[in-house]
């Protein structure tokens, strides 16, 4: 993958949203990561997302900006899933996760035993997907 500086970024963003709400998400959720390039967070959770750009926006812009973010056009956050249960945390694969809502059946990745009330016990986070690549300018 080529190198891609934070500039760059922050254009290809301002190009797709221009004036919308969903900029300033993503170049606030940008220039956090960018600020973390020495010691990247490799768990980055809804709320930290949140704590990020603040109260300042609706939610409904908040995840538009997130799924773009997670998008073919930035790949900038990759979405995870992972469940917690008996304070112990076991990592779920998308393909775990979408077949569990669309059945309502979750099976343990450990036990292979039926997991009741998955929806309160499995939780999406992010993973920097390209930060070695976001390069400083």
């Amino acid at each position: 993958m080529t190198p891609v500086s934070n500039q760059s970024l922050i254009d290809t963003i301002i190009e797709d949203w221009g004036n919308e709400p969903q900029s300033q998400i993503c170049i606030s959720i940008v220039s956090y990561l960018h600020r973390r390039l020495e010691n990247p967070p490799s768990h980055i959770t809804y709320g930290i997302l949140r704590r990020i750009i603040g109260n300042n926006y609706n939610e409904s812009d908040f995840l538009l900006a997130i799924q773009y973010l997670c998008g073919a056009r930035v790949k900038l956050l990759k979405p995870r899933f992972e469940l917690i249960e008996d304070e112990e945390v076991f990592e779920l694969s998308n393909d775990e996760v979408k077949l569990a809502q669309e059945t309502g059946l979750l099976i343990h990745p450990e036990t292979g035993e039926q997991i009741k009330s998955f929806d309160s016990k499995v939780f999406m986070y992010f993973e920097p997907e390209s930060l070695v690549e976001l390069v400083a300018n």
